[in-house]
């Protein structure tokens, strides 16, 4: 073998801990972006969870209070819709059916009074709630008593920078006085 060439066998000390350097920073690229683009996905499907909820909670809302007998005008405020729904749909034992505003939680629970004077567990039916959803509207019904005339719900949901405002309203049927 001639001496004057010298054959490689390997890389030099430099070499490695250059290729060790852009490996490393290339590597910390990608987790960066790995990890942004998961939080993205995670936000876009915690705003999609929560404005879906939200959607099928106010469909659920004014379906109710248009098939109601009645809105109990006593009880009902901005964080409170008290529904009484018609005997013939109405299951055994239950007598009011409550949709509420929980602030603190940043949702619409649902939850039943019974005959026997006791209250259902709440049920979580719509998630980050920003605000206040129920306002309402008095009115006469058949007999010319005092009625709610018409309720609306306006759900105001936001999750991350992501909002939207969902709003509906409707009116009790068998309230309603026609001419």
């Amino acid at each position: 073998m001639n001496s004057d060439k010298r054959t490689r066998r390997g890389l030099s000390l430099s070499e490695v801990l250059i290729s060790l350097a852009i490996t490393s920073m290339l590597l910390t690229a990608i987790a960066a972006a790995f990890q942004s683009s998961s939080q993205v996905i995670e936000n876009n499907d915690r705003f999609f969870r929560a404005t879906q909820s939200a959607r099928v909670t106010l469909n659920q809302i004014t379906t109710e209070v248009r098939r109601s007998d009645s809105i109990d005008d006593h009880k009902i405020t901005a964080n409170l819709l008290p529904i009484l729904r018609p005997a013939e749909t109405r299951p055994p034992h239950e007598v009011m059916r409550y949709y509420k505003y929980d602030p603190t939680n940043q949702r619409v629970v649902i939850y039943f009074e019974y005959d026997n004077g006791t209250f259902s567990a709440e049920y979580p039916i719509a998630e980050a709630v920003q605000v206040s959803p129920f306002s309402w509207d008095m009115g006469k019904d058949a007999n010319n008593a005092d009625c709610v005339a018409r309720v609306s719900v306006a759900m105001e949901v936001k999750v991350g920078s992501s909002y939207v405002r969902l709003s509906g309203s409707a009116a009790p049927r068998r309230n309603l006085n026609y001419k």
